[in-house]
């Protein structure tokens, strides 16, 4: 018993949300107010010529057929074609108004969920899936759009309708009228439960939609790993597994959708065949007229076509709102990282970088760093060592502002990074990474990625520093080489060499290699190491590497022995005194002659 009361607390804690969630995104209608007024306004002028064709029926039967008299006849029929013209013609022009208005609805919520999106701290984007950062753009965002575009002109309109036909049907028979207004809400009730029930199923058929967007998503990244292992009947499997479960509740849906259809239009069909057979008795007791009745009965349809209309509005509310409640659940999310009120464009003139008593961890009670303290100096080359986890990449993304730090100081030149702009401080600091991450452009286009207005020259500067100008050149379209999707035309040598391209073009006054040349061969990492030293001679320069040749060739080693310590002295220093420095590179310093000699003294 517990348990059903528990599942029905949520379930309207989570209906209630919801529905507060659609009022949060009214303000995208209002830029695009005139249009909205223009289409209530046509909406409200169709309504009277909507209703007039039923007392133009009254007028035909009870008077010009009663009459004999044609030539009013055919003035009404035309009239009525006028009509009927000119209510079609207002129609489509309103949905062409609606459709601006949603095309624009849609590329501002768009924009401003993107711009929400990058504002958010990177932990954000572990915590969930792709798949549900695809459905918020590609199916919450366009029924979200669609809704607001036609929410309120369709209630204005429906219920101006629904208000003018009670008037009108009570003017013409106020029997009937109460009659047929005790019968309608008939209709409403069973939409107000359906509602309840198409909720729940849109719920988990969103869920499952984005699973299933989520693991093609990972699949296609991951096509390498299933050829080489053979992996493609195991993935058939598993996406036939998460599409069995989307088309059970696309199923569910369907048949809550038929038995809807089928119900509403039975209801209505009883509905008038009731009000049918009193207005019939009516007629025969000499209460009203034979017109009286044609005309009532078509505004009795439109009455109940209304009310219908109203019931699937409802419907409507209910599955735009579990897209409204996922939509404001990531709109809701505060940025963690966010620029200082008084933060200024502060110039890196040194490079200089220092930690003071920095702690952070991405988990309580987990910490990466605890209580660090230590510093970098203006133009050092140092090289950044470690074992395997213990926090380099990390440290690295602190210098960044990628991560928000739980205590402690992070300082460039003297200033703490949260006093300087996050687009100044990420604009003066080059990096490259292990994984390139390259866009399925061309490799010009890729470089100029940290630095879009700089010039072909620039392009082809950084390219050589990089050791890569060589092998772009001898593709058939050079630096116009459209390299595809994770950038598969090319080696992931020539990834890295254009990705370490991306961070010199920027010029920067610090500049952080983090295993970005892992797939490279000895001679080519020399020769990037050694072009960079020359041509950023008053940058500081860090280095990521486990090879222990990265490594010689910087000044300075600094090494994460653990969460609390960080030791620095040069490479050989290191090798001569540090067992546990010796162990990260040890069978790189047995095949190094020059090192044999430190392991027979000691």
């Amino acid at each position: 018993m517990k348990r059903i009361i528990r599942k029905q607390r949520n379930s309207i804690g989570f209906m209630n949300a919801s529905n507060a969630s659609l009022f949060r995104f009214n303000k995208y209608l209002y830029r695009y107010w005139k249009l909205q007024a223009a289409v209530i306004t046509l909406g409200l002028i169709i309504t009277p010529l909507v209703l007039l064709n039923p007392y133009l029926a009254k007028l035909i039967i009870d008077t010009a057929y009663t009459n004999k008299d044609l030539w009013l006849f055919f003035i009404i029929i035309f009239m009525g074609a006028g009509i009927f013209i000119l209510a079609a013609f207002l129609n489509s022009l309103s949905s062409y108004l609606v459709c601006r208005i949603r095309l624009g609805i849609h590329f501002d919520l768009s924009r401003d969920l993107s711009n929400h999106i990058h504002s958010l701290a990177l932990d954000f984007f572990h915590k969930k899936s792709s798949g549900e950062y695809l459905y918020r753009v590609t199916g919450d965002v366009p029924a979200v759009s669609a809704f607001l575009s036609n929410a309120i002109p369709q209630i204005i309109t429906l219920f101006t309708r629904l208000i003018s036909i009670l008037i009108i049907v009570f003017c013409l028979n106020r029997r009937l009228a109460l009659f047929a207004l005790f019968l309608a809400p008939l209709n409403y009730l069973y939409h107000h439960l359906l509602g309840r029930w198409l909720k729940e199923i849109t719920h988990r058929l969103i869920d499952k939609t984005q699973d299933i967007l989520g693991y093609i998503s990972e699949l296609f990244s991951h096509m390498y790993l299933v050829k080489a292992f053979d992996g493609g009947d195991y993935e058939t499997k598993r996406f036939l597994e998460n599409l069995t479960k989307k088309i059970y509740c696309d199923k569910k849906n369907s048949e809550l959708t038929t038995i809807s259809n089928f119900t509403a239009s039975v209801i209505n069909k009883i509905i008038s065949i009731i009000i049918v057979l009193y207005g019939g008795y009516l007629v025969f007791k000499g209460i009203m007229t034979l017109g009286n009745l044609a005309a009532i009965m078509i505004y009795l349809a439109q009455l109940i076509a209304v009310v219908d209309s109203i019931g699937r509005f409802y419907e409507t509310v209910a599955i735009s709102s579990v897209s409204c409640q996922y939509l404001a659940e990531v709109i809701g999310i505060k940025p963690q990282i966010i620029n200082r009120p008084d933060a200024r464009n502060y110039p890196i003139l040194l490079g200089a970088i220092e930690f003071r008593n920095v702690s952070f961890g991405y988990q309580e009670n987990k910490p990466v760093f605890i209580n660090i303290t230590f510093s970098i100096k203006e133009a050092s080359k140092i090289a950044l060592v470690g074992s395997s986890g213990c926090g380099k990449t990390t440290l690295l993304a602190l210098i960044l502002r990628l991560y928000e730090l739980n205590d402690g100081t992070v300082l460039i030149d003297g200033v703490d990074i949260k006093d300087m702009t996050l687009q100044s401080l990420r604009a003066q600091i080059g990096i490259a990474l292990q994984e390139p991450f390259l866009w399925n452009d061309s490799i010009k286009n890729n470089i100029l990625y940290s630095k879009e207005d700089a010039s072909m020259l620039e392009v082809m500067q950084a390219a050589r520093l990089a050791e890569a100008d060589d092998f772009i050149m001898a593709l058939p379209k050079g630096y116009d080489t459209i390299i595809g999707e994770n950038a598969y035309k090319i080696s992931e040598g020539q990834k890295q060499r254009i990705a370490i391209a991306r961070a010199l073009i920027k010029r920067p006054k610090i500049l952080i290699l983090d295993e970005a040349m892992s797939s490279l061969d000895s001679e080519t990492e020399d020769k990037i190491i050694e072009n960079i030293k020359s041509a950023f001679r008053d940058s500081t320069i860090i280095v990521v590497s486990h090879r222990l040749s990265a490594v010689r060739k910087m000044e300075l080693a600094y090494f994460l022995k653990n969460p609390l310590e960080i030791q620095l002295a040069t490479p050989e220093e290191f090798i001569e005194k540090d067992s546990k420095y010796r162990e990260l590179f040890a069978s790189q310093i047995e095949k190094a002659p020059e090192s044999a000699a430190i392991f027979k003294t000691e």
